[in-house]
Formats: structure tokens, C-alpha cells, sequence
């Protein structure tokens, strides 16, 4: 038993040397970060801290000898009636082809958060990976690097990206850096469109891999989005980077240099190099429609290969799982007989449901037992030490129920018999994953293929040569199941944390059971043995104390702390002429917890409050309203508005001059009212058309619209101004006092109603129609 376990140990925690790394300096990155989130600070689009942030990439990359423009233009999204003023930096280093492979970052931040990782790091990496590669003498290809404005704003600088004739007509493949969390590694979760080739490059020439396809499967569940979904649209194919560990930083205060540790930022920036030289060894014009199926080994070495070896090792494993499983089913029923297998059957079938089961009870009885309804955010290790201790002490607990009955009715343990209970699942399993998650199916259909492969070669009747093959089955499933478990679930809980639900009780026990799934049959099957322990009794006891252990230490964590604060939304909305502002708190926790000099009346309310303009209500589980202090002076001025007749209706314009940089200026038509043409587009929105212009120009935007003779009022328009960074002014200590900060992160919104102009709409003639 104790070798079995030895020679187990040995082959899961087998390392391998890793690759040579490049020329990547850790410390100049470190000191561009530093510069953008530290010295400058949050960066959000229009502001002077965002046009501090370009002039500073701009200097560093002409010092590197690239030639740099800026494209400062209106982008527009249709789609979501949002127009934005961006400037985007697009730096150039000529190659002896004029075809291009780019670099991509954004060096705008969420107005809430310095932006140290997101997207500070990839702006860093980018910046010093532009260095290196100045360097090379021998490049094929041009090199871009595009560092773009307003990602934060809607994705609105790849929205005008994309209108580039030069980047759109040279550009062949990209590398995009982005963040959800401050360290960790820089995970590859998203490639293409197609070209599976692309993944070829990293595979084999990064130093320090880490990435998998079934990470796009979590991706586009989730809603996120980056610049890379804007050239995607286009067919540029490209490689999608992003931090994964530490996400409670993600678009919080806390997001500080600091918090990016130094083996992060060397190991990203090395990879990108890396990756970045190994693009520019191959015909990146090549097209191809096949998506690519990656992962890496350890952190060592990565796997890549297209969609047709993807689905052909999928076959392979479906058919070879079915005949592996025709081959020891019948040998299995002869261990033991018929009766012994069935029951075998139900009692494993039995202790992981009941299994699963207990997890997603013990994770209700924790939510229970305290005041908060998310007690494991800050500390969920301890949670998911809980969840298995609670799962291998159910399963062992089932099976030893199994003593009351007679002989004839005991469990078999024997290897043959274990895999001939599992591959049915196992099959049942890849089956459904490749319909339904197609780039993470070969989590469940590699181990299915070796398995099958090894037990159609081993003869079933030798028990040695089975349990050799269960071990070389379990290194397969450990090297794909055992890191990303940890990953997704560290990753899964600040995720759940920031969005504005109450995360079910079951979904971590989703995962580890899961995994459970593909990591138990084999170690059973390695470890199985006939003869019952001497004292099960003890194992028993073990179990029992660990549970308790386990329990009391997730019991006692602090649900949030400093490092791992409660994520909460405030926004306030002033009428024209009001004396006194609508606040609305939301989060995904009960209680209100406010400080000293908090405004009263606080209540618990699910409708949407009453406003001149559709406001609506925080999608948050509890969102509290009350009347507050007023906010002060507006941040825009309604100049001028204009009602005149044109043939066939009438046209509208609106004058807006923004007091402070970075705002967001809308214009809200009445209900039912759409005009038929618009200077800016505009949509739907809680059932109001909407035009919004993000971050203005300093000298202001006039909007024009024509509307058909049965339009309603159109000078009924509601101008609105919003400032998401008026509470981070000077750092999150803008927020009012009474926000408590120190284990709680804000999302801040300021909205104004702006007054009519002062003067009387003036007598105009007839103007031709908008063309």
C-alpha cells in the first residue's frame, strides 16, 4: 500500500526543466506601471490623467525607435447608441515585410481603480516587449504595437480601431494582454477566429505556458468582454492573454502596483516576447476556419493541435471507451457475479451523489451559520479544504455502510471492477462535453482515450498490470483536472463576488465533484484492495476530525477584509432644480453598514425610483434608496436647444459643454419618440431612445436630429450628464464619509438632469433636412 502510494506521489509532482526565457527586463516593466498606476493614477477615458497616460507610451515607444500616431476619433457603436472621443496609439517598427504582427493593450483604467494590472501590466508588457523586439535585425514582419483608448467605455478605441484602413490592411495576428486579477498567470483563454495555427507559436516557444481552451467555454458565459472581440469581428486572428489569480483587485482601488508580484510580470512579459518572436517565424497571412484545442502541461510545456486531430482524437476515445468498456464489463461481472457488480454499481453511483449532495449542504450550512451570505469570500480555501473533506468522508461513509449487509452484498474492490463502474460515466461525460463545450471536451475525452487504450492492451486478469495502468490513467487526468480545479475555483469565487447575484450554494460543489469525477476512479483503482483494512474504524475517526476542522476554520474566516473587500455600488441622481439627490446603495450582502453622518430613511426597495429619465434599478439582490445631499454643480452646461421646422417635420439641436473631463453626456428622447435621422446614434433604453456621447471635447458636442411631423415634442429631450469618476477625483477617498472602505470597494455613478438653457428658444426659419 505505502509503495502504491509512493509510486502515485512521485508521478502526479513530477516536474520537468522549463524553457529558456528572453531578454524581458522585469524591472523596466515594473517602473512603466508604476509610472501609469502609480504616478498618474486612474486613467478612465477624456480625463487629463488618461492624456498623461498617452503622452508618456507615446515617448517611450518613439524613444524604442517606433514611428507613432495617434488615431483620435469618434467611435461609435451603434448597436448601444454610444459614441466616444478615444485616442488610440498606434506605433509602427518596419520589418522586410509590410504585413504586421501586433501588440495590444488598453492605457485606459476603470474610474474606480488606479488600473496597476488592468490595464497597467499589459500596457508594461507591451511597452518593454517593444523594446526587445526593436532590438531583433532579422524580423520578417512589421511589428505594431496598439495601445488603445476607452476600453473601459464599451470597448469604444477597437470600435474605432477597426476603422484604420493601415492597421485593418496590414495587421495579420495579434497578442492581447488583459487582466481579472493581479497575479497568477497570464492565462491563454482565447485564440482565432479559427487559424488554429496560431496557438502553435506559444506552445512550443513560450517559457513558462499556461493556458486551455476550455477557458473560452468559462469566457463567453461570463459578461466580460475585450478589445480582442472587435478584431475578432474582422477575422484578425489573435492570442488572448489575462491575469486570473488575485481578481478581487479587479476594477477596485486595490488594483495597485504592489499587488503584481515580480515572478508574474516576468513570467507574462517572457511569454509575450517569446510568443511574439515565434509569430514572426511563420506565414502569419495564412486563413484557416479550424478553431484550435490547447493546454499546458504544468506550466512546462503546452499542447496545440487543430480541430480536425480535436475531434478525431474525440472519436477515437468515444469508440476505444466502448470497446474498452464491452472488454471489462464481462470480465468485471465474472470477479464477483452479476448481483455483486449491480450492487457495486449503486453503491459507487450512491456515494457520489451523496457525495456531491453533502458539499453543496455543507456550503448551505456555512451560509447559514453566519450573517453574511458569501462567509468564504475572503478566505476560499478553507471552504473548498471543507468541500473535499466533507465529500471523501460521505463516499467512505457509504461504503462503509456496506458492513451490515451479508458478504454477498459487499462492494468489490478490485481495479477491474472500479473502471468497469467508471468508463460508462466517463463516456456519458465526454459525449455531453462535446456537445455542449466543445474546447474543454478533451478534459473529459483524453483521460477516456488513454483509459481506453490502456485497458484494451492490459490483460483483465492481472491485477499488478491493471493498478500500473490506473496510475498512468490518473497522471493523465491530474495533469489536466488537478491545477485547473484549484485555478477555476480561486478564480470562480471573487468573480461571483463582483457580480450583482447571490452565488448558489451548489456551484463550487458543481466543480469539485467534477473533477472528482475524473480524479477518484483511478486512484481507487490504483489503491484497490480486497482485503478490508484493519482498522476502518480509525479512517473513520480521521475523516470525521478533519471534517470538523475543516468546518471551524471556515466557520471562523472573516468573510472580507481589507485585501479582499465586499464589492458595492453607489449612485446618486439630481433633478433639474432639486435641493436633494436620489442615493442608491446595491450589493450582494443584507445589511447596509453605513457610517456616522449617513443621510436616513435607507429602505429596502425592487422597484425602479421615479425620475424625469429612466434611471432604473441596480439589477443587485438588495438595493437601498434613499433621499441624500444634493450633489453640487453640474458637470455640463446646456448651452443652446433648438426646435425648427423642416419639410416633411421638424429638426432638433442640442448644445452641450462638459465643465469637467471624462463624463458621459446623454440624450433621452420621450417615449415613443425616435427621430429619423441623428447626428449620433442612438438605441432603446428602458424604452427611451438614447444618444450617448462619452468624454466630450473640452469646446462641447451639438447634437442634430430630424424627426417626422408625428413625432411628440421632440423638444421635450432630457439632457443627462454622469460622472463615474466625480467620487475617485482625488482617489477613492472622494467617496463621502459615510461609505465605509476599509473591507468594502465602490462602484460610484453621479447623474444630473441639466437644466434647459437659460434663454428663451429663439424664432428660427426653416432649415433643409439633415442629409
Amino acid at each position: 500500500m505505502r509503495h502504491r502510494l509512493l509510486v502515485l506521489i512521485l508521478v502526479l509532482t513530477a516536474g520537468g526543466c522549463g524553457r529558456n526565457a528572453g531578454l524581458f527586463s522585469e524591472p523596466n516593466a515594473r517602473a512603466h506601471i508604476a509610472m501609469l498606476a502609480g504616478t498618474i493614477g486612474s486613467r478612465a477615458v477624456g480625463t487629463d490623467a488618461n492624456a498623461r497616460a498617452r503622452a508618456y507610451v507615446i515617448d517611450q515607444l518613439r524613444l524604442y525607435g517606433y514611428e507613432v500616431r495617434v488615431q483620435e476619433v469618434d467611435a461609435r457603436r451603434p448597436e448601444l447608441g454610444l459614441t466616444a472621443r478615444v485616442a488610440n496609439i498606434i506605433a509602427v517598427l518596419p520589418g522586410k515585410r509590410s504585413e504586421a504582427i501586433g501588440l495590444l493593450s488598453h492605457y485606459d483604467s476603470a474610474p474606480e481603480s488606479p488600473g496597476a494590472a488592468d490595464d497597467g501590466l499589459g500596457v508594461a508588457v507591451s511597452l518593454e516587449a517593444a523594446r526587445v523586439l526593436a532590438a531583433a535585425a532579422d524580423r520578417t514582419w512589421s511589428t505594431f504595437v496598439i495601445v488603445t483608448d476607452g476600453e473601459e467605455a464599451g470597448l469604444m478605441g477597437a470600435a474605432a480601431l477597426v476603422t484604420d484602413r493601415e492597421v485593418m490592411n496590414r495587421l495579420q495576428a495579434y497578442i492581447n494582454v488583459e487582466a481579472a486579477g493581479s497575479n497568477g498567470p497570464a492565462m491563454l483563454f482565447e485564440s482565432g477566429p479559427g487559424n488554429a495555427w496560431v496557438t502553435g507559436p506559444w506552445a512550443r516557444a513560450a517559457p513558462h505556458p499556461r493556458g486551455a481552451s476550455y477557458g473560452f467555454e468559462v469566457y463567453r458565459r461570463l459578461p466580460n468582454d475585450t478589445d480582442f472581440t472587435m478584431l475578432a469581428r474582422h477575422g484578425i486572428p489573435g492570442l488572448n492573454f489575462a491575469l486570473i489569480g488575485d481578481g478581487y483587485s479587479y476594477h477596485t482601488a486595490r488594483d495597485v502596483p504592489d499587488r503584481i508580484t515580480p515572478r508574474t510580470l516576468r513570467e507574462v512579459g517572457e511569454n509575450v516576447v517569446a510568443t511574439a518572436r515565434a509569430l514572426d517565424g511563420r506565414d502569419v497571412t495564412q486563413r484557416r476556419d479550424s478553431a484550435a484545442v490547447y493546454f499546458d502541461v504544468g506550466g512546462v510545456t503546452a499542447v496545440s493541435y487543430g480541430a480536425r486531430l480535436g475531434w478525431a482524437l474525440s472519436i477515437a476515445a468515444v469508440v476505444l471507451g466502448a470497446l474498452a468498456c464491452a472488454r471489462i464489463l464481462p470480465a468485471a461481472v465474472r470477479v464477483g457475479g452479476v448481483l455483486r457488480w449491480i450492487l457495486t454499481m449503486v453503491w459507487s453511483v450512491a456515494g457520489f451523489a451523496a457525495a456531491a449532495a453533502a458539499m453543496a449542504g455543507s456550503t448551505r450550512a456555512l451560509r447559514s451559520a453566519r450573517a453574511v451570505y458569501h462567509p468564504w469570500y475572503a478566505h476560499p480555501d478553507r471552504l473548498f479544504l471543507l468541500l473535499l473533506a466533507v465529500g471523501v468522508t460521505v463516499a467512505w461513509l457509504i461504503s462503509r455502510t456496506g458492513q451490515w449487509l451479508p458478504a454477498r452484498a459487499h462492494r468489490l474492490r478490485d481495479p477491474l471492477v472500479t473502471w468497469s463502474v467508471a468508463l460508462p460515466f466517463w463516456l456519458l461525460a465526454s459525449l455531453a462535453m462535446l456537445w455542449v463545450a466543445p474546447a474543454a471536451a478533451y478534459l473529459w475525452t483524453l483521460p477516456m482515450l488513454a483509459a481506453a487504450i490502456l485497458l484494451l492492451i492490459v490483460p483483465p486478469g492481472s491485477e499488478v498490470t491493471l493498478r500500473i495502468a490506473s496510475v498512468a490513467i490518473l497522471a493523465v487526468a491530474a495533469t489536466l483536472w488537478l491545477r485547473a480545479t484549484v485555478e477555476l475555483l480561486r478564480f470562480l469565487t471573487p468573480l461571483f463576488g463582483r457580480l450583482p447575484i447571490i452565488t448558489p450554494y451548489w456551484v463550487y460543489a458543481v466543480v469539485v465533484a467534477a473533477a472528482a469525477l475524473m480524479l477518484a476512479p483511478p486512484f481507487i483503482a490504483a489503491i484497490a484492495n480486497a482485503r478490508p483494512l484493519a482498522r476502518p474504524s480509525l479512517v473513520t475517526a480521521g475523516c470525521l476530525l478533519v471534517v470538523a476542522g475543516a468546518g471551524a476554520a471556515a466557520w471562523a474566516a472573516p468573510a472580507y477584509t481589507h485585501d479582499q473587500p465586499q464589492r458595492r455600488v453607489v449612485r446618486a441622481l439630481q433633478e433639474a432644480g432639486g435641493a436633494s439627490a436620489t442615493w442608491e446603495l446595491g450589493s450582494n450582502e443584507p445589511g447596509l453598514d453605513l457610517a456616522a453622518g449617513a443621510p436616513g430613511g435607507w429602505a429596502l426597495r425592487s422597484d425602479a425610483a421615479p425620475a424625469a429619465v429612466p434611471w432604473g434599478r441596480l439589477p443587485h439582490p438588495f438595493v437601498f434608496r434613499a433621499a441624500g445631499p444634493a450633489l453640487g454643480a453640474a458637470p455640463a452646461t446646456v448651452t443652446s436647444l433648438v426646435s425648427a421646422p423642416v419639410a416633411a417635420g421638424s429638426e432638433l439641436t442640442v448644445t452641450v459643454v462638459p465643465n469637467r473631463r471624462g463624463i458621459a453626456v446623454s440624450f433621452v428622447l420621450p417615449a415613443g419618440t425616435v427621430p429619423a435621422r441623428s447626428s449620433l446614434p442612438g438605441a432603446l433604453r428602458l424604452g427611451r431612445w438614447t444618444a450617448t456621447y462619452i468624454a466630450p471635447p473640452a469646446e462641447g458636442i451639438a447634437w442634430r436630429a430630424t424627426f417626422a411631423v408625428a413625432a411628440a415634442r421632440p423638444e421635450a429631450v432630457e439632457v443627462v450628464a454622469a460622472d463615474a469618476g466625480v467620487f475617485a477625483a482625488d482617489g477613492m477617498a472622494g467617496l463621502p464619509a459615510w461609505l465605509p472602505q476599509d473591507r468594502s470597494v465602490w462602484s460610484a455613478t453621479a447623474t444630473w438632469v441639466l437644466p434647459p438653457p437659460q434663454r428663451p428658444l429663439p424664432a428660427v426659419d426653416p432649415v433643409p433636412a439633415l442629409r
